[in-house]
């Protein structure tokens, strides 16, 4: 998938420095009644490699990184996280580098099972953050942080 921009409001984009990486969080669904959640499809292209998952992430969970970002530029904070509500499928860091410059990690697992038993794949790596679109990213997830509340 080859995106240059977010399709709907509640989408998110990461992308690396040398622009060959990225992340897109794809908006499908959220619940307001039971569990406050928001659930994406996660696409990520990391250079020649590629994979999707779909997850659903807290309300909490995402208000920590949004604050975590938000805090980011004006404290000690080093590492900020988020995570699906099942914390095999997807998992993804901030780690500052300083200056302004992060290191995104991730990892996405998808299992299924076939005749010979369970299958799990595994796309794990980083990149450098292209940080001219943290203030977009920031209000990006303002506006997802409203629809949760």
């Amino acid at each position: 998938m080859i995106l240059n921009k977010p399709l709907d409001p509640y989408d998110f984009f990461i992308q690396s420095e040398d622009k060959k990486s990225h992340i897109l969080f794809s908006f499908k669904d959220v619940e307001l009644e039971r569990y406050k959640s928001i659930n994406y499809l996660v696409y990520i292209k990391d250079d020649q490699f590629a994979g999707q998952v779909e997850i659903w992430i807290e309300h909490e969970e995402l208000h920590n990184f949004m604050e975590g970002l938000l805090k980011a530029e004006n404290s000690e904070v080093k590492m900020i996280h988020l995570k699906a509500m099942s914390d095999e499928e997807f998992e993804m860091t901030f780690i500052d580098q300083k200056m302004g410059h992060y290191e995104i990690a991730y990892s996405i697992t998808k299992r299924r099972y076939s005749r010979a038993g369970l299958i799990e794949t595994i796309l794990k790596g980083s990149f450098g953050y292209d940080s001219e679109f943290l203030n977009l990213l920031k209000e990006r997830l303002k506006g997802i942080n409203k629809l949760l509340s």
